[in-house]
């Protein structure tokens, strides 16, 4: 059974280096998400793969915004040795009309970018923008890679309780800045007996009221 199941997997692996006429944008999602797979979700062969009656543009210029959508099609004719074997019956799916950057956040990605982003000191309202991809499998209208604007708030778990304890309990030791990512600080404290406690009632009011903050401008988890 074992060497039944290595041959096909040389087999499968063969298929997808060898030189294929089924584009790129299809093949991959393929091996990545789909095949092989012992319960193969048909719903997840890309729309690269699929040559849809009506085309997509002629149904999305018809539907209704939200409204849930019918799409008919059929495998690519380069493509069809790849879907796999149970899927061959299906000829239609479901989505919603939507363009592709009004789909909800669990149908795409977002790249981490650099930004300027600081919460702490940048007001609630502050919003910062990334590079965001729709999954393979969702079917949508428009360009599937966009810009998606979210709220400036991102925080790395740091909890402002345990901050507080830290403060109080072992605050004249630095404890507290080392756990915030203020080294240097938390070394002057350290060396200093939390500067002779002057140093370690200031910190316990400032963390206590939310003025000092972990480091890297993350936000405290309040629970």
């Amino acid at each position: 059974m074992f060497g039944v199941t290595v041959i096909l997997a040389v087999l499968i692996s063969t298929a997808y280096t060898t030189e294929s006429d089924c584009p790129s944008n299809c093949l991959n999602p393929l091996k990545q998400n789909v095949y092989p797979s012992n319960s193969t979700s048909c719903d997840r062969i890309p729309p690269s793969c699929l040559e849809f009656d009506p085309d997509l543009l002629s149904v999305f210029s018809k539907c209704h915004y939200g409204q849930n959508v019918t799409f008919s099609y059929k495998y690519l004719p380069e493509c069809e040795e790849y879907i796999p074997r149970e899927c061959n019956g299906v000829r239609k799916r479901k989505s919603l009309c939507k363009y592709c950057f009004q789909m909800s956040e669990d149908k795409f990605t977002c790249k981490n970018e650099k930004s300027d982003c600081n919460p702490r000191k940048s007001g609630p309202d502050r919003m910062v923008t990334l590079t965001c991809e729709v999954l393979p499998e969702v079917i949508c209208n428009g360009r599937r890679l966009f810009k998606r604007k979210f709220p400036c708030s991102f925080t790395t778990g740091k909890k402002w309780s345990v901050a507080v304890i830290l403060s109080v309990t072992l605050g004249g030791f630095g404890a507290d800045r080392f756990y915030l990512g203020y080294w240097k600080e938390g070394l002057g404290k350290l060396f200093s007996f939390g500067g002779l406690g002057v140093w370690t009632i200031v910190d316990i009011v400032l963390i206590s009221v939310g003025y000092v903050g972990p480091a890297d401008s993350s936000l405290f988890i309040y629970t």
